[in-house]
């Protein structure tokens, strides 16, 4: 695995979100640029953020959430979603951002490695992505965690299906 990143910056605290958290969540989200907001949403104006936030901090057996945390701002979160209907997914939708000043250190990274070994632990046995393909940041995070074999690109957008039981548990170790 090649390391594209620079040390973490001090004070980095990654936690699951929890119900309190949703605030920090929208403020994040509304933190982030049109281009960022583009490569998240696939658009520029979501109307729904309130809403995600909420969802994002959901934790029950559909819905987990990490966040990245440096002097108790929230500067990543990484999260899923089951797609399956029922209580338990063995499949499940993921999304990444992390906040433009703190790229480059491993966030990302360290985010969806923690986020993919929650993920085993809970029973999942997949996790995909939709990744607009011109995000090389994203992109290259997928990359770092040798998840390569499992992009598949469709004209504008890169899909992620990543089968767990084909990653080295040492990959999903929660870093």
């Amino acid at each position: 695995m090649v390391s594209t990143f620079s040390r973490s910056p001090a004070g980095l605290v990654v936690r699951p979100l929890r119900t309190a958290d949703h605030e920090a969540v929208r403020r994040l989200h509304e933190r982030l640029n049109a281009y960022d907001t583009y490569m998240r949403f696939f658009t520029v104006c979501p109307a729904h953020l309130a809403a995600l936030a909420e969802a994002i901090c959901v934790a029950d057996p559909r819905h987990y959430g990490l966040g990245a945390f440096v002097d108790g701002t929230l500067v990543g979160v990484a999260n899923y979603v089951a797609l399956d209907a029922g209580d338990a997914s063995e499949e499940v939708e993921f999304a990444l951002v992390v906040d433009d000043d703190y790229r480059m250190h491993g966030i990302g990274t360290m985010l969806l490695t923690r986020l993919a070994a929650a993920a085993r632990q809970r029973g999942v046995t997949r996790m995909r992505a939709e990744i607009l393909a011109q995000n090389a940041m994203v992109l290259q995070v997928i990359r770092d965690l040798g998840w390569s074999a499992a992009l598949h690109r469709d004209r504008a957008e890169m899909h992620l299906d990543l089968d767990l039981g084909d990653v080295p548990s040492s990959a999903v170790a929660g870093g």
